[in-house]
C-alpha cells in the first residue's frame, strides 16, 4: 500500500485527475519531506546532534503539513505567493545558519543553489519577475555575506570533528545533486503541465467558435423553415437590437409556434422570461442581450439561471442551442 502510495505521487505519468498543478506541488512537497526526513536522521545517527535533528524533523513534517492543505491554491491564492516567498527566505536562512553551524566546512552553500533552481517551479519570470528578483537578491546576499564575514556570536556544533567534514562535505554534495535533480524533474513537468493547459484551453475555445457557428446557421435555417426573407431576419433582428416594443409582437409573428412550444415545457414562465426566451431564440449572447433590454450583465445571467432552471436545462447543454431548436 505504501509502495502504491508512493509510486502514485512520484509517477511522471500522472492520471489527467491529478494532472493539475497543486498536485504537482504535493509530489515535490513530498520528496522533499523525505530528503529532510533521511537527513535529519543522518545528523543523528552519524553526529549525535539531537537539536539540530528535532529541529529538520520539524521542517520535514512541515512539508507533509502543507500538502494536506487541501484547495490551498484555490482557497489561498492571493496569500500563496507570499507564503512562497516566505518559505524561500526562511529555507535561505536556515541554509545560513546551518552554513555557520558547521564552520563553513561541510558544503553547506550549495543548497543556496538549490533553492536558486527551485524557483522556476513556484514562480513565473514573466508575472512574478518581482518576487524572483527579491529571492535571488536575498540567497545571493546571504551567500556572500556568509562566505566573507565570521560570525564568532553565533554557536557551532560541538557534535562535529574535524575527520566528519569530509564526510559531510560528500553527504551534502550528494543531497544537493539530488535537489537539483528533482527540480529540473519538476520544472519539466510544470511546463509540460502549462503547454497541456493551453492546448485545451485551445481547443475548447475552438468548440466554442463551432458552436457559436453552428447556433448561427441553426437560427437561419429556422427562419427559412418559418418562410422568412433576408428582409425578414434582418428586420426582427433590428427590433431586439433597438428593444423596440413592437419586437415580441413581431417575433411571435414569425415564430407563432415558439411561445406555445415553451410554456408546454414550463406553463410558469412570466412575460419578461419568454421575451428572453425570443432573444435567445435569435441566438443572442448575454452581453448582446444586456446592450439591447439595458440590464446588467449579472442581471442577465440570472434571469437566464431562472430560465434554465423552470425549463429543466441542464448547465452542460447551450441554452440559445436548445432554444433554436424549438
Amino acid at each position: 500500500m505504501i509502495y502504491n502510495f508512493f509510486f502514485k505521487m512520484i509517477n511522471n505519468e500522472v492520471e489527467k485527475s491529478e494532472a493539475d498543478y497543486g498536485n504537482l506541488i504535493n509530489r515535490y512537497l513530498f520528496l522533499l519531506f523525505f530528503i529532510f526526513l533521511f537527513y535529519s536522521i543522518f545528523i543523528i545517527a552519524f553526529f549525535g546532534d539531537m537539536i539540530i535533528s528535532i529541529f529538520l524533523s520539524v521542517i520535514t513534517f512541515f512539508w507533509l503539513f502543507l500538502m494536506a492543505i487541501k484547495g490551498k491554491t484555490e482557497r489561498f491564492g492571493k496569500m500563496l505567493k507570499i507564503s512562497i516567498i516566505s518559505i524561500f527566505v526562511l529555507l535561505t536562512i536556515i541554509v545560513s545558519f546551518f552554513h555557520i553551524y558547521t564552520y563553513k566546512n561541510a558544503g553547506v552553500e550549495y543548497f543556496y543553489f538549490c533553492l536558486l533552481f527551485a524557483v522556476p517551479f513556484f514562480l513565473n519570470y514573466k508575472t512574478d519577475s518581482f518576487s524572483i528578483y527579491f529571492i535571488a537578491f536575498i540567497i545571493s546576499i546571504n551567500f556572500i555575506v556568509c562566505l566573507y564575514f565570521d560570525f564568532d556570536l553565533l554557536s557551532k556544533s560541538k557534535f562535529l570533528k574535524k575527520n566528519d567534514f569530509r564526510t559531510l562535505r560528500l553527504w551534502n554534495i550528494l543531497f544537493s545533486i539530488a535537489s537539483f535533480v528533482m527540480d529540473i524533474v519538476f520544472i519539466t513537468q510544470k511546463d509540460a503541465l502549462i503547454k497541456g493547459l493551453i492546448h485545451e484551453k485551445e481547443i475548447k475555445d475552438s468548440r466554442i467558435k463551432d458552436l457559436v457557428k453552428t447556433n448561427a446557421e441553426l437560427m437561419k435555417h429556422q427562419m427559412l423553415i418559418n418562410n422568412l426573407s433576408e428582409d425578414n431576419i434582418q428586420e426582427i433582428l433590428n427590433l431586439a437590437e433597438n428593444n423596440s416594443p413592437v419586437f415580441f409582437e413581431k417575433f411571435q409573428i414569425f415564430f407563432p409556434h415558439f411561445i406555445p412550444e415553451i410554456l408546454k415545457i414550463s406553463s410558469n414562465l412570466i412575460h419578461s422570461e419568454l421575451f428572453f426566451c425570443a432573444l435567445m431564440k435569435l441566438d443572442f449572447d448575454t452581453k448582446r442581450i444586456a446592450q439591447c433590454t439595458n440590464n446588467s450583465i449579472r442581471a442577465v445571467e440570472s434571469k437566464k439561471y431562472r430560465i434554465r432552471k423552470k425549463l429543466n436545462i441542464s448547465s452542460e447543454i447551450n441554452i440559445n442551442s436548445f432554444l433554436i431548436k424549438i
